[in-house]
């Protein structure tokens, strides 16, 4: 069992999805604004895992009756949009998870969404007063963290009141064959 919640974004193979798996990620999340998203391969891997909530990721720019058809034929209902996405989007029937830009100006955020920070700096490059910012994000709403860290932030990570994190998944080596040294010590330094 892990500290937080973790969403696996970016999975692009069973391999990902099986590694992510074994660790109980709360959800596993496919790029499909990626014009090679295979919607075959990933209701694939969708049928090989058990346990998470399946999310789309899309930028939110994306005709929407293509969303629908997408998240019709994979029967997913959770998205993950970008931060420019637009407000029809946000504001649909689908569970929606938006991702914010920590270092542009934060619009007014309501209680009803979740939402990804994302930021250009790593976390050991914040100084005190933008973690302290962070940490009220925290406190007032649902918010994952997405940008750099290592192992040795997760305790001050933790100590912010976040409500996850979200690692990605990438390109295997070869089929079946992928190093997942960094991800583990992140998820070592997760267990309870």
């Amino acid at each position: 069992m892990l500290k937080t919640k973790i969403i696996a974004a970016d999975l692009q193979n069973l391999t990902d999805a099986r590694y992510f798996a074994a660790w109980l990620v709360d959800y596993m999340s496919f790029n499909l604004s990626d014009p090679s998203a295979d919607l075959p391969k990933v209701k694939e891997i969708m049928d090989w895992v058990e346990g998470p909530i399946f999310s789309a990721q899309y930028t939110g720019l994306e005709d929407q009756k293509t969303i629908e058809a997408q998240l019709e034929a994979l029967a997913i209902d959770h998205l993950i949009l970008g931060p420019y996405a637009n407000q029809n989007l946000i504001e649909s029937d689908w569970n929606v998870t938006k991702t914010i830009l920590l270092d542009e100006t934060i619009n007014e955020l309501t209680s009803n969404h979740s939402y990804i920070t994302q930021s250009t700096k790593t976390f050991s490059d914040f100084n005190q007063e933008e973690k302290n910012t962070l940490k009220e994000l925290c406190n007032a709403h649902s918010i994952y963290l997405d940008f750099g860290f290592i192992s040795a932030d997760i305790k001050e990570i933790l100590d912010l009141g976040i409500t996850g994190l979200v690692l990605r998944g990438g390109e295997e080596e070869k089929v079946g064959v992928k190093s997942y040294e960094d991800l583990d010590e992140i998820l070592e330094a997760l267990e309870i």
